[in-house]
This record gives C-alpha cells, structure tokens and sequence, in this order.
C-alpha cells in the first residue's frame, strides 16, 4: 500500500475503533487531499523561506505585489490551483470501488501489519499539517520581523 493509500487505511482504523462501526465511507480521501494542499503550500513556502534567507527577498515582495495587483484574480487563481490538487486526490482514491478496493487489501493483512500501515498513514497526515504551520510560521516571522 502507498502512503495515501495508507491515511484513508489510518482513518478507516481510527473511525472503526472509535465509533465501533464498520464505517463504509470515511474522511480518510479528504485527509489525502487536504495533506497534498498541505504539501503544495509547504514546497512554496520552503521557497519563500529560501529567497528571503538568500536576500533575494525582493523576487518575495514582486510576486506578493503581482498577486495583489491582480486582486482577485491572482487569489483565485491561487484557490483553484489547490481546489485542482485537492480534487486531484477525488480523481485517484475518491472513488468507491476505489475506497472498497483499499479496505479489501487492507483488511487482507495481518494484525501487525495493519497497525504499521495505519501508523504510517497518520504520521503522513500529521506530519504534512504540522510541517505546514511550521513554515508557515516561518515565513510570516521572517516578512513581518525579519525584511
């Protein structure tokens, strides 16, 4: 199983475990998707970081002034590009016999197993949000204290 694969295994666990139901749909495709949008603005902001660390924060302000010069389309353009990474998760793990496919396999291993692909999974998601805020956080110290 892949990692994606592995979140909605992880979520499938985790809602099976907490709500003592055999769940047949769960939030496990909306994690995937929400973790690449995660992943996406991650990669951007580690290169924010990079031209603001390598004093090239003037390429930073050009493009922040781009995008405000075009008010709403540069932040709609910025909104459909991650509605597009998100929904590209619908198109590879959203459907059901998708989702019912994955839950076969999984289901399929053994006990250990399956507590190593549902770990790997939430580490996945977890990290993907907590290395998001990170930078984030990174980037907003180093605009508003920092340049």
């Amino acid at each position: 199983m892949n990692i994606f694969e592995s979140v909605i295994c992880h979520d499938y666990t985790v809602v099976r475990t907490h709500r003592e139901m055999l769940a047949l749909k769960t939030n496990g495709i909306h994690m995937v998707g929400l973790a690449w949008v995660c992943n996406v603005l991650t990669l951007l902001g580690i290169g924010i970081v990079y031209l603001l660390l390598t004093n090239q924060s003037d390429q930073v302000y050009e493009i922040l002034a781009l995008i405000r010069y075009w008010e709403i389309a540069g932040r709609l353009g910025i909104l459909i590009f991650l509605a597009v990474v998100y929904f590209m998760s619908f198109g590879a793990y959203g459907g059901k016999a998708i989702f019912v496919d994955i839950i076969k396999r999984f289901s399929k291993l053994e006990e250990a197993e399956k507590h190593a692909v549902a770990r790997r999974g939430g580490m996945y998601f977890y990290f993907s949000l907590l290395f998001f805020f990170i930078v984030s956080g990174t980037v907003v110290y180093l605009i508003k204290y920092v340049y």
